[in-house]
């Protein structure tokens, strides 16, 4: 018998053995839950009354069995039942034993109130063990609930236990906003003003109508000396209130305000902050600066999708101007706001895999929803088991999606769709796609379609795009989706540009910069902020990477000051010389290249390894595509992690991963891959192609690295078995690309090379068949009759009569058409 965890605050989650329960219906689960939560035995004929109303007592105690019988399986207690079974069934009862391996999220949180109501004392006079254990309790049972008790779960046709779930959500609410309120409130007493508005803010999003917590959160700003913050919070709780509960604010808010209005906050002196030494992380994520109108819009936008207007922002700007930073702040601030927050990423890299973006986005939120059949039907279920089939493996039977290629499309379009109107049903919905301008054509149609959907059934939906621009120009197609989105919704373009002078000079006195006597600039913070600012013209990344490099040449240095922190010697860095006689890289490549140049031979191979595999990086593949003994690359890895040009993962695709690593930044990646030789970059994805395919890596990915390598055979085939794949999702038009990637091969002359007389001849019928036939999909009539009229021509040079004769017959059903 493996250990037993329930967390029900928020929608219920079970896990048993280490290993999350699914459960086949509702009821097993309600009425483990019951069971859990009311402790105790109970009657078989109380339960069978309480879960299965609508029959005969025969009846409900059958089902009862039957549903006990599955829990049984489920925990491990069939024939060889444990010594301590977590169930306890004896004759005519059952219960379930609080005392076997169970924990539940419910017990950590009654014990937390108990102890904070037990304990009278303030902080100050409270024993200093006692308070570190009270405090310990409390901040662990704040970090458990992820919503109401049982949020979103009910039973339709058992309304005894649906009664029984409002009272105890009642219950633990109050309980709950006790045990936020007695953590804040020693944080306040202790001084700790940052941890004690986090908690408040946590407190907010589970209650967003509790007018003690925006109280609380007043004063705290207040106490910080953020007058404008604790007003702000009083607007919030007015606007709240009167639109949550058609209400104003009781006379006490309103008094307190009043008063803060009146009085000047008090000025707090900041913690000193321990004498640190800069390194290349203190820069890597510095405050969010010279973007405040457009997170203003970005906020406005959102209230606006919130009442039912559904809204598209395009984030435009060149790399490195600080478009996911930007979009990565307003998600932050969004799911705090309550948001479902959805987000994929497209990569230039590894081939244009049909709908990633769309399956990163959809994965990981599917995986956190315990019954997705809450959400769709059986039928759209099976349409969107196209796109994640693991939805096959939780509902066995489901019914196959439609086989009609002419309308599959449009129906897994829908599936999408309505999904995400499930889901903003429940919570105003933001979906987030990264680097839109490497999205596949079908991820395009995906999120025009939802656009386009939403705004129609009004759904309260953002849908957040970031596209980059300057590099190149914009492909046709990529114009063509733009100019249909703004079609559809209302658009909102926000165009990122070079952060200003002053912005720099606020980042550098964020960083460790002395102000002056009057509270503004010191002479030599300002002058080497303009000097930064004349060398890299405002641009954020540019801006960045400039400071790494100044901090890695020692022309950037910190010492301690007197009050026992930190500063920035800029005097000293105006003085080095490579700012005094100008030996400064005058482009941000350039400044990659410095950094690079300083690498060990092996940590720039690594890197250039990963410049070809470009996402998914694992430090397996790196050393098999580096060509690196195990030892050797581990060097390596530590060289470039503490370099900061790689970084490890915490996330890829929308989960959390063990020993991946990514680049700090695309340009980052784009540099190392630049600076590699042809003849390296050909080998590497060679080395590539064996590794990736080894560890069956979908077919786009392997013809994009054999296309690298000049290996025009492999090349052909992985481009053929890409366009199937992609077929079998109905992602048409990204089929098409990857069969003319394929007829490209086969009918371009490469040295020393026919593919078309090496082939099978199958093979190449294969091709313009499917060609033809995806052309047909598309409604490109002229284009499938080509296809058809090259594979006829091909049967008649081969001598091939009944693929010949197959060929006519595509253009017979063709002219027919």
């Amino acid at each position: 018998m493996g250990d037993l965890y329930l967390t029900l605050l928020g929608p219920p989650e079970v896990r048993h053995a280490d290993q999350v329960l699914l459960f086949s219906t509702r009821k097993e689960l309600a009425l483990l839950i019951y069971l859990a939560v009311e402790g105790g035995v109970h009657s078989r004929k109380n339960l069978s009354e309480q879960f299965w109303p609508e029959g005969d007592a025969r009846h409900g105690r059958a089902a009862l069995r039957i549903t006990l019988l599955h829990l049984r399986h489920m925990l491990g207690e069939g024939a060889d039942v444990s010594p301590v079974p977590h169930l306890l069934i004896k004759g005519d009862t059952l219960g379930l034993d609080l005392t076997s391996a169970l924990e539940l999220d419910l017990h950590i949180l009654l014990e937390a109130w108990t102890s904070a109501r037990a304990s009278t004392n303030t902080t100050s006079t409270m024993p200093a063990e006692a308070h570190r254990t009270l405090l310990a309790r409390l901040q662990r049972a704040i970090s458990l609930p992820r919503g109401e008790f049982l949020e979103g779960f009910s039973l339709r046709d058992a309304p005894a236990f649906d009664d029984w779930v409002r009272f105890q959500r009642e219950y633990w609410h109050l309980r709950t906003s006790e045990v936020f309120d007695r953590l804040s409130q020693m944080q306040f007493e202790t001084g700790e003003l940052e941890a004690a508005m986090e908690t408040v803010s946590r407190w907010l999003v589970l209650s967003p109508l509790h007018e003690d917590a925006y109280r609380r959160l007043m004063r705290l700003h207040f106490a910080a000396g953020d007058r404008a913050a604790a007003l702000h919070a009083y607007d919030t709780c007015r606007a709240r209130l009167s639109t949550g509960m058609q209400t104003e604010p009781t006379p006490e808010t309103v008094a307190l305000a009043s008063r803060m209005r009146a009085v000047a906050p008090p000025r707090r002196k900041e913690a000193p902050t321990p004498a640190l030494a800069l390194s290349p992380a203190t820069f890597l994520e510095g405050p969010l600066l010279g973007r405040t109108r457009e997170l203003s819009t970005l906020i406005k936008v959102y209230h606006t999708a919130h009442r039912g207007q559904t809204q598209v922002v395009l984030l435009e700007g060149e790399m490195g101007i600080g478009k996911t930073r930007l979009a990565t702040e307003f998600l932050a601030w969004a799911e705090v706001e309550g948001a479902d927050v959805l987000q994929g990423q497209a990569f230039e890299t590894g081939g244009q895999l049909p709908y990633r973006p769309v399956i990163e986005a959809l994965r990981p939120r599917i995986e956190r929803e315990n019954a997705p059949d809450d959400l769709l039907s059986d039928l759209w279920l099976a349409e969107l088991a196209r796109l994640l089939p693991e939805l096959c493996d939780r509902y066995p039977d489901l019914p196959a999606p439609t086989g009609d290629k002419s309308v599959a499309r449009n129906r897994l379009f829908e599936a999408v769709a309505r999904l995400g109107q499930a889901l903003a049903a429940r919570a105003p919905l933001v979906l987030f796609i990264d680097d839109v301008q490497w999205a596949d054509a079908t991820s395009l149609d995906v999120v025009h379609y939802l656009a386009r959907r939403f705004a129609e059934s009004q759904t309260p939906a953002l849908l957040l795009l970031t596209l980059r621009m300057g590099e190149r120009a914009m492909r046709p197609a990529l114009a063509e989706w733009r100019t249909g989105m703004e079609r559809a919704v209302p658009l909102t373009h926000l165009q990122l540009g070079p952060l200003a002078a002053q912005d720099i000079l606020r980042l550098l006195q964020a960083f460790g910069g002395k102000g002056g006597k009057d509270g503004g600039w010191s002479a030599d913070l300002e002058r080497f902020g303009q000097w930064l600012f004349a060398e890299t013209e405002g641009q954020p990344f540019y801006l960045m990477e400039t400071l790494k490099v100044l901090l890695e040449r020692g022309a950037l240095a910190s010492r301690p000051n007197e009050d026992g922190g930190w500063t920035i010697d800029f005097t000293a860095a105006m003085e080095h010389e490579m700012v005094v006689r100008r030996f400064f890289p005058p482009s941000v490549r350039e400044v990659i290249c410095a950094r690079l140049d300083r690498l060990p031979p092996n940590a720039f191979a690594l890197l250039v390894a990963g410049a070809v595999l470009g996402q998914g990086i694992t430090f397996k593949h790196l050393c098999q595509v580096a060509d690196l003994a195990e030892y050797d690359g581990l060097s390596a890895l530590d060289e470039v992690l503490h370099s900061h040009l790689l970084h490890e993962s915490e996330r890829e695709g929308g989960r959390v991963t063990d020993g991946c690593y990514v680049f700090a930044h695309a340009k980052i990646r784009a540099v190392v891959y630049a600076e590699a030789s042809e003849a390296r970059r050909s080998i590497f994805h060679r080395r590539a192609v064996q590794v990736l395919q080894a560890a069956a890596a979908p077919a786009a990915v392997l013809a994009y690295h054999a296309l690298a390598a000049g290996l025009a055979e492999p090349a052909f085939r992985f481009s053929l078995a890409a366009g199937d794949e992609a077929m079998r999702v109905v992602a048409v038009r990204d089929a098409i690309t990857f069969y003319e990637q394929a007829r490209h091969l086969l009918t371009e002359p490469v040295p020393s090379l026919n593919l078309e007389a090496t082939l099978p001849a199958p093979e190449i019928e294969h091709l313009y068949t499917q060609l033809g036939r995806a052309y047909e999909l598309n409604t490109e009539w002229e284009k499938a009759r080509t296809a058809y009229t090259s594979l006829l021509a091909y049967a008649q040079d081969a001598c091939q009569p009944a693929m010949e004769s197959a060929a006519l017959n595509c253009l017979a059903a063709l002219a027919a058409q």
